[in-house]
């Protein structure tokens, strides 16, 4: 229990030095990189910690194989997709509204930092961390990748995801936007195949201050579930002021995907903090708060 006790310390050191380093970064405008480069260095550090006093790294580490040799490849598949399913609302390595992709794409030579926590009040136990880093390629493209499923407790399934988003048309009002996603599991076969999401939706400009978004999503094996899903995606954009948008979105399907999340934003300077509430498809034991920390430069 002492470990355990710990472990939480850190856990709540690594979201504070993240914390820290977005009000030190608008105090000192001249040092942003640095200083955000710092701070996510000590997330990493702390967080790091957290997981060894809660055996994670032991976990996370160990080779052996995640199924007994004698399971076969569908059953294989279909626990590998519930694992999964705890860690895919913050898999999306892009700028997204929540999880759902978003209309914004970087300027060419601008980078897009995020780190995500995903939490259960009523599991106190329960946590997942991820990393992503998106970066501007110019003609409305941009591609990234992010780094998760370490649990604070329990079995980690280590994955990367690499994705490229592209906006081949927008004006004003209006913009159209496809993306596609690759998961690789960090361990090979011992935790999945890897498997691949495309996405196309459009977004469209009610006023100058609310947007919405519509689509749609085809996931092979493997990603979001054991066969292929599809399904629908929609978000809503609301500015109330400039440190102030009401924010929200839902993908369909009972999988890992499926997800209505509505929540805020806070926009301060380069940083922006997310904070919302995830409300798992047809699963309310699935339901779980998510918070983010992004920094663009």
């Amino acid at each position: 229990m002492e470990d355990k006790r710990k472990a939480t310390i850190f856990a709540a050191l690594a979201v504070l030095v993240l914390l820290g380093g977005c009000l030190l970064a608008l105090a000192f405008p001249g040092f942003e990189i640095e200083i955000v480069a710092a701070a996510f260095v000590g997330y990493v550090a702390c967080g790091r910690r957290a997981m060894i006093l809660w055996r994670a790294d032991e976990i996370v580490f160990d080779h052996r194989p995640l199924f007994p040799a004698r399971q076969n490849r569908a059953s294989v598949r279909l626990i590998a997709a519930g694992l999964f399913l705890a860690i895919a609302a913050p898999a999306l390595a892009q700028q997204t509204i929540f999880n759902v992709p978003s209309a914004d794409v970087l300027d060419k030579g601008k980078t897009y930092l995020e780190a995500d926590a995903l939490g259960r009040p009523q599991d106190p136990s329960y946590g997942f961390f991820t990393m992503r880093g998106v970066y501007g390629f110019g003609s409305n493209i941009e591609a990234g990748a992010n780094f998760g499923g370490f649990a604070a407790t329990g079995r980690s399934v280590p994955f990367a995801t690499v994705n490229v988003k592209w906006q081949p048309w927008h004006n004003d009002k209006l913009a159209f936007t496809t993306g596609a996603f690759g998961l690789f599991y960090l361990r090979g076969s011992a935790d999945g195949d890897p498997a691949a999401l495309w996405y196309g939706e459009a977004s469209y400009k009610l006023t100058s201050t609310t947007r919405l978004t519509a689509g749609g999503y085809w996931a092979s094996s493997g990603y979001a579930a054991p066969d292929p899903q599809a399904g629908a995606q929609m978000g809503f954009e609301q500015k109330i002021n400039d440190h102030l948008n009401l924010i929200a979105d839902w993908i369909s399907g009972k999988n890992a995907l499926g997800y209505f999340t509505p929540g805020v934003s806070v926009p301060l300077g380069d940083w922006t903090i997310y904070a919302g509430y995830s409300i798992k498809n047809g699963d309310s034991k699935g339901n779980a708060i998510l918070v983010e920390l992004g920094f663009t430069f």
